[in-house]
């Protein structure tokens, strides 16, 4: 009991909230790809060494992909994978972002739409 009178889970309890994977490896790597936009739009920023749009852009899509990547382990954890209207999002996204910059950062985020759909599959 705590020093409010409830009963606290136990340690085996505890390792068993709310996660049904062991790692929520889609959603960390989009997570990581959007903070390494984030951060690399800003620098870009400080150092004036590009355009402002790119800047933009590149800390723009870092703030949403985080956004899109904490959400994603959320539902990895619950679920113990991702969805597939999730992952049918993430792969629209992608091909559209190819389609107009075909040599860019957006195959990057094929890794995690393959390890995604590799783990719906093996549901």
């Amino acid at each position: 009991m705590d020093s409010s009178g409830e009963v606290m889970p136990s340690q085996e309890e505890w390792k068993s909230v709310n996660s049904r994977t062991r790692f929520p490896a889609v959603g960390t790597m989009l997570t990581l790809i959007g903070a390494v936009h984030a951060a690399l739009g800003t620098v870009i920023w400080v150092t004036k060494d590009q355009d402002a749009e790119l800047s933009f852009w590149f800390t723009a899509f870092g703030v949403a992909a985080i956004t899109l990547g904490v959400s994603v382990i959320e539902v990895e954890r619950a679920r113990g994978y991702v969805t597939a209207p999730i992952l049918a999002a993430i792969a629209v996204l992608t091909g559209f972002g190819l389609a107009f910059e075909p040599v860019s950062g957006f195959i990057i985020v094929l890794v995690p739409v393959a390890v995604g759909i590799r783990g719906w599959i093996s549901r």
